[in-house]
């Protein structure tokens, strides 16, 4: 009997791993990174798993959204590229259409056109398959790569110009006399719709109170979501030429563009006037442009959202912006895409669960929940668009038009989007996506801030063909390889153990030879070794591994999802004789070591007043020492209000005095300076060494320096400074080296700005390494700081062999 059950038993279980094993074989899992703040995205994960439940005999299908762990998949895109390169990548990602191109040219995703040419031939009636004619134009094009799909656009948005009509009605017969009339009814005011127009109206309803600073402002050009991409389309420029060999951001017509920008900006005191007005700005209910400080701004269609959900009775207009004499007016757009980055396991699958999340089914679910949502708290709802004409028309009708509680103000302002999708630009497609957005951004400062010459036109000129020159070189570079050799890390890793084994093959047989003693003594000088193993084995794992794997990639051109190529010294040639903004970045960290002798005296002072023995003086140690262990993070949030020009408590408090405070982060002349006031904040930490070496000094000293007639001053300089100087040494050697890796206040504050006067040594390393992923290039500079710091620290500690004293000697 027990057999019978023992036997029974084994073939239940066998039973059991048999259906385990089979079912497995008809279940797909796919992984799906999406925007992980949706959380609608599950709805439709699990509606699209009812529809491939294997019922028809295809396998199951089953989704596991996962995260990316990114600030966002196109600034920030390391740990997709490295699941590429690691071979486990997830089935599908949603990805910032603009970006598709340039990481399809460096084999980042897959090819979705062969998926594409094959339901049109076999499946052109389905209604999950694609058609290219039922897409918008420009949210097609932007996911395609030189003539092939990369992408699958899911939604789209739109620019154009919010007007609040309240404020043209303030200032209706000034605007009029400048052109700014309704076209339907030109007795009465309305939008500009020219340039020249644009300009007077900024003129006409730009406020200032009695200290001179800006109160109300008609027009801020690039505030809301407009970029000098907008205003070069408008005037008929282009940012790359039609062959995508071509950066053209310095053509004549972006140049003409980027001084109109300019000129608006003069008009309201110059853009660092604008900037210390724009950082007083708040967001909801205090939304410049429904306060009605701000008359006019270009953004998209999903500020609408915004303005109903903050003062839904807000009198206000949306018109398409204002373009040159006789030039079309028109948006630009924008949005996501789905794709399968290459090396995905399951592309079949993939490419199913792409087309359902673009599906009319998929629209309808998510803009159903959104909508009950909204309206539940009497709130309007305008739906997304879609990438696709017929699902975006449709979703307006259901959701917008044909409901009879919105204002007609929102339906209107909602067409305008929509009318003008058609013929909006967008970015373009090209390897240097990323590299051309951001040095377009760097022209536009460069422009509006005069860095270059006080003539405008100049200066926008200098200001374009500098940032066009850098992307053009960055092209050629891709587009026009060199041919470098390709090389393996194999050898390198070899090599490396192969020195590795050699060293420890040396260091017992020189320990062998040296060591006498014997039995007990030898068993311990060798136990010694082992409990240090593992430090030894971290080191040569962790820190020597990849101090070798950094030294050589310098020497490659290497970008993580391509083999490395061996360039030499290119990169070390190019950062000293061909990349402007290395100096720059060097130039900004080098002035931040004003801070380090600032941050000791004042380190120092704050030691000498709390070494006094009286009642309570641990908690005052303890309150000086609490800035210094604040998170970085949230000192840099702390410090942005109070560098606020406008509202900040530090300009406040200057302004007690009778100063007038300067805008801070927001000038490039205090920028630097203000970081260096915000590090002084967090003197505490050299605070506790400080106090260390005075609590060392004998206090004989003292009483016999008082004996020979010392006051403090004396006492302090012929006593304790010298006393003093290991600290001093020390305090000196780790500034520095703090001082060069400076990176959390630019990535936190201000991105680098303005006009690059925060970009950091440490903080290019990083663009260069995980934006750009030029990782070849990001160690080579890595290495250049290891000798700067080296090289430093060596001149301090040959400085201090004749200033520094010791007790000991």
């Amino acid at each position: 009997m027990a057999r019978s059950l023992f036997v029974f038993s084994w073939c239940v279980c066998l039973a059991c791993c048999v259906s385990t094993a089979w079912g497995r074989e008809k279940e797909v899992t796919l992984h799906f990174w999406g925007n992980e703040q949706d959380v609608l995205s599950l709805d439709l994960l699990r509606d699209f798993e009812a529809l491939h439940d294997g019922a028809d005999g295809t396998p199951r299908l089953r989704v596991i959204m996962g995260q990316s762990a990114s600030i966002n998949k196109t600034d920030d895109p390391q740990r997709l590229l490295c699941a590429v390169a690691g071979g486990d990548p997830p089935d599908v990602v949603w990805f910032d259409r603009f970006a598709v191109g340039e990481w399809a040219a460096r084999g980042a995703f897959m090819s979705l056109q062969a998926f594409y040419e094959r339901d049109l031939r076999e499946r052109p009636d389905d209604p999950y398959t694609i058609h290219k004619e039922r897409f918008f134009a420009p949210c097609w094009n932007e996911s395609n790569y030189r003539g092939e799909l990369f992408a699958v656009a899911s939604d789209t948005d739109n620019r154009a110009m919010y007007y609040n009509q309240d404020i043209l009605d303030k200032y209706a017969d000034e605007l009029i006399a400048a052109g700014c009339v309704d076209p339907r009814d030109p007795a009465k005011v309305g939008p500009p719709r020219t340039w020249a127009q644009l300009k007077d109206a900024a003129r006409i309803m730009t406020v200032f109170d009695e200290k001179g600073k800006l109160k109300q402002v008609g027009f801020i050009p690039n505030y809301g979501n407009s970029w000098l991409y907008i205003y070069g389309w408008l005037n008929g420029g282009k940012f790359m030429s039609e062959d995508g060999t071509t950066c053209t951001l310095d053509s004549p017509e972006v140049v003409e563009a980027l001084a109109f920008m300019t000129e608006i900006y003069d008009i309201m005191g110059g853009a660092q006037a604008v900037a210390a007005f724009q950082s007083s700005l708040q967001t909801g209910d205090l939304d410049p442009f429904v306060s009605g400080k701000v008359a006019m701004r270009i953004d998209g269609n999903f500020f609408i959202n915004t303005i109903a959900n903050t003062r839904r009775s807000l009198r206000f207009g949306v018109t398409a912006a204002p373009a040159p004499e006789g030039k079309p007016r028109f948006g630009w757009c924008g949005g996501w895409a789905y794709v399968i980055p290459s090396g995905a396991r399951h592309p079949e699958e993939a490419w199913e669960l792409i087309k359902y999340l673009v599906s009319k089914r998929a629209y309808a679910i998510r803009n159903t929940a959104q909508a009950q949502t909204v309206l539940s708290s009497g709130g309007v709802y305008a739906p997304m668009m879609s990438s696709q004409v017929d699902i975006t028309k449709w979703g307006m009708e259901h959701y917008l038009y044909s409901d009879p509680t919105v204002e007609d103000t929102y339906k209107n302002a909602m067409r305008v989007f929509v009318d003008i999708m058609p013929a909006s630009k967008y970015r373009p497609v090209t390897p240097v996506g990323q590299l051309l957005w951001n040095e377009q951004v760097r022209a536009m400062e460069n422009g509006i801030y005069k860095r270059f010459s006080n003539d405008v036109m100049e200066n926008a000129r200098l200001a374009c063909e500098r940032s066009a020159a850098v992307v053009q070189r960055e092209l050629d570079h891709i587009l026009k390889p060199k041919g470098y050799p390709e090389v393996s890390f194999l050898p390198v890793g070899i090599v490396y153990l192969v020195l590795v084994l050699a060293a420890c093959v040396g260091m017992v047989w020189y320990f062998r030879r040296k060591v006498t003693a014997r039995g007990y003594f030898r068993r311990e000088y060798y136990a010694g070794y082992l409990f240090a193993s593992p430090w030894f084995f971290g080191f040569l794992v962790f820190g020597g591994g990849p101090l070798i794997f950094s030294l050589y990639i310098s020497l490659c051109e290497y970008d993580v999802l391509s083999p490395p190529k061996f360039v030499g010294l290119h990169h070390y040639l190019t950062m000293f004789g061909g990349d402007p903004l290395f100096y720059k970045s060097l130039w900004n960290t080098v002035y931040m070591g004003i801070g380090i002798p600032l941050g000791m005296a004042l380190g120092l002072g704050i030691a000498l007043l709390l070494n006094f023995e009286v009642r309570g003086m641990a908690v005052y140690r303890t309150l000086f020492y609490l800035p210094a262990i604040m998170p970085a993070v949230a000192a840099s949030i702390l410090w942005l209000w109070i560098f606020n020009p406008n509202e900040g408590i530090l300009n406040a408090l200057l302004a007690k005095v009778g100063i007038e405070g300067p805008t801070w982060l927001q000038s490039e002349a205090w920028s630097k300076p203000s970081l260096i006031l915000m590090g002084l904040w967090g003197a505490g930490a050299s605070m506790i060494v400080w106090l260390a070496g005075l609590e060392g000094i004998p206090k004989h000293l003292y009483e016999a320096a008082a004996l020979d007639g010392a006051g403090p001053f004396r006492k302090f300089f012929n006593v304790t400074l010298p006393m003093l100087s290991p600290y001093i040494l020390f305090n000196m050697v780790m500034g520095f080296i703090g001082t060069f890796q400076i990176f959390t206040q630019a990535y936190i504050m201000t991105r680098g700005g303005p006009v690059d006067s925060t970009l950091f040594y440490a903080f290019y390393l990083f663009n260069n390494g995980f934006r750009y992923m030029k990782m070849g290039y990001a160690s080579a500079m890595a290495w250049v700081l290891f000798a700067i710091i080296l090289a430093l620290t060596l001149i301090q500690f040959r400085m201090a062999r004749n200033l520094v004293y010791y007790e000991s000697e």
